[in-house]
């Protein structure tokens, strides 16, 4: 068993700690990014303890051949989303390999996921088999729970980390080299056998349809970002469902969030770029801020910096 503890001042730093993940994050609350993320791993299960200070868009994909089990920790400013779905203290979210994601985490919003090899869990499913109804909610995207249920998970989670809440040792693993942790597979037995699927409405997909795709159309539109109008006319809906839209899923508005998503694609390239190879204007312009000067306000308003604040990649040594 290990355990490691990172803590970053910036959330882009954040995102390079687990590149296989290929997260990308776009802060969306005003104020400096203060970020913590704990990793336990025991053979091939990992369990990740992640909190974030503001609110942010994280995106990402889970690497293939992986099962991802994730749930809320705590309570939180506002309300966060993962998939376009209320992250409630009751919901149990599941991600299968190379599925994209997206979680609209509050601020403050700590999450635990644990992962673990397919075929790893899927011997052990073999081996100590669930009822036909229990497996067959492992295909959903999230699952309801009674509250108790989720605890147990917790304290089994809490365990792995190396820091029971009942003061019960950390549960053994097996399964030979991929090291499944056994509290951790009856835990999640027990809540999938009281489980409830989810309930789709047309509402919630709609809303965080509109979102998904107006993020990736401002995002690919480099110096031309579509307007408002634009966008509704793209997506084929009112300028009242966008809004809507973006309230339901993203508790902001539609001007507020993709303004911020293009400051972040420009602190994305000054952060990965030399002083000399790009400017603050020029990618100030690529991202279509045409005034400098109202662009270092909503910079500053963001991020709590400057634009020419913010670190750069280190010049190349001459030889």
């Amino acid at each position: 068993m290990s355990i490691r503890v990172d803590v970053f001042d910036d959330f882009h730093l954040h995102g390079a700690s687990a590149p296989e993940w290929n997260q990308r994050y776009v802060q969306l609350s005003p104020g400096t990014m203060r970020s913590k993320l704990t990793e336990a791993t025991t053979g091939r299960a990992h369990l990740f303890r992640k909190w974030m200070s503001q609110r942010v868009v994280q995106q990402g994909h889970l690497p293939a051949g992986q099962f991802c089990f994730a749930l809320l920790n705590g309570r939180a400013t506002g309300t966060s989303r993962m998939q376009g779905h209320e992250l409630s203290e009751d919901r149990l979210f599941l991600l299968r390999g190379g599925e994209e994601f997206t979680i609209q985490r509050a601020d403050g919003m700590e999450l635990l996921a644990f992962t673990c090899q397919v075929e790893d869990f899927l011997r052990l499913l073999d081996e100590r088999p669930w009822p036909q109804e229990a497996r067959a909610l492992l295909s959903r995207q999230w699952v309801q729970v009674p509250a108790g249920a989720l605890q147990r998970l917790r304290e089994e989670f809490f365990g792995m980390l190396g820091r029971p809440l009942t003061g019960q040792p950390a549960s053994r693993a097996v399964g030979g080299e991929s090291q499944m942790p056994t509290g951790i597979f009856e835990a999640l037995r027990a809540l999938f056998e009281q489980a409830g699927g989810e309930r789709v409405t047309l509402s919630n997909a709609s809303a965080g349809f509109i979102v998904t795709e107006c993020h990736r159309l401002v995002a690919a539109s480099g110096d031309t970002p579509p307007d408002i109008e634009a966008l509704c006319r793209r997506l084929r809906t009112s300028r009242r469902s966008l809004q809507n839209g973006f309230r339901q899923v993203a508790d902001t508005t539609p001007v507020h969030y993709l303004r911020g998503l293009r400051l972040n694609l420009v602190r994305t390239r000054l952060m990965s770029t030399r002083s000399a190879q790009l400017s603050v204007s020029q990618a100030a312009s690529d991202q279509g801020f045409g005034h400098l000067s109202h662009f270092s306000e909503r910079y500053k308003a963001l991020f709590g910096e400057l634009p020419s604040q913010t670190a750069r990649a280190p010049e190349e040594r001459r030889t």
